[in-house]
């Protein structure tokens, strides 16, 4: 399969590279390749990369340690199930998914993927496979900041940064969908597109 490496940390994406890497093959993956209990191969369709991966230590080394170079970057998502491992549930072979994959595995720059069955969920048919791989890491962070750690509830007034940036957007969004007020923060050029997206207010 064809895939993105990174080899030089100091290099960062001027060193990025297109190789051809071995298939995630049904032998390969029983074992062999590192995938585990309740993996899935997806054959990827669309995925999203940020710059800031080839500063995380998880980029260049594994669990224990070790060096994992020449590793594939990227993190998010979207795509078609190719192959179950050994004890996946709640997942079909040609299902569309769309999720994240673990850090220190190798990630979405590629043709195909392993992932933890977990960190997939479905992609319904009339949602675009980039436009869910390009959601999945934005959206997390914004549920996160409003529900995990902030315990927003119906009735509460949140004020979103950004309203008209990435997270920002969606925050505003997954806010005005529980119920909240919202007042959104940004520039003035943002100011008409953190309204669409259902901020009450904008504050320049």
């Amino acid at each position: 399969m064809k895939a993105i490496v990174v080899t030089d940390q100091a290099a960062g994406t001027a060193r990025m590279t297109l190789v051809e890497r071995p298939d995630p093959d049904a032998a390969r993956f029983a074992g062999l390749s590192g995938a585990s209990y309740g993996d899935v191969i997806v054959e990827v369709h669309a995925s999203g990369f940020t710059g800031d991966e080839l500063e995380w230590p998880s980029t260049w080394i594994d669990r224990l340690g070790r060096d994992r170079t020449p590793s594939i970057p990227g993190h998010e998502l979207a795509g078609v199930v190719s192959v179950l491992g050994y004890g996946t549930t709640g997942l079909s072979v040609g299902q569309r998914v769309f999720g994240l994959t673990d850090w220190t595995r190798d990630g979405t720059l590629a043709e195909y993927v392993v992932v933890e069955a977990r960190n997939l969920a479905p992609l319904p048919g009339d949602i675009d496979f980039t436009v869910g791989a390009g959601v999945t890491m934005a959206g997390l962070t914004a549920w996160q900041g409003l529900f995990d750690h902030g315990r927003l509830q119906a009735g509460q007034s949140v004020l979103v940064h950004g309203a008209a940036g990435v997270v920002g957007s969606m925050a505003t969004q997954l806010a005005r969908e529980a119920g909240a007020y919202v007042i959104g923060t940004g520039r003035a050029a943002g100011r008409q597109t953190a309204l669409d997206f259902g901020a009450h207010e904008f504050v320049d």
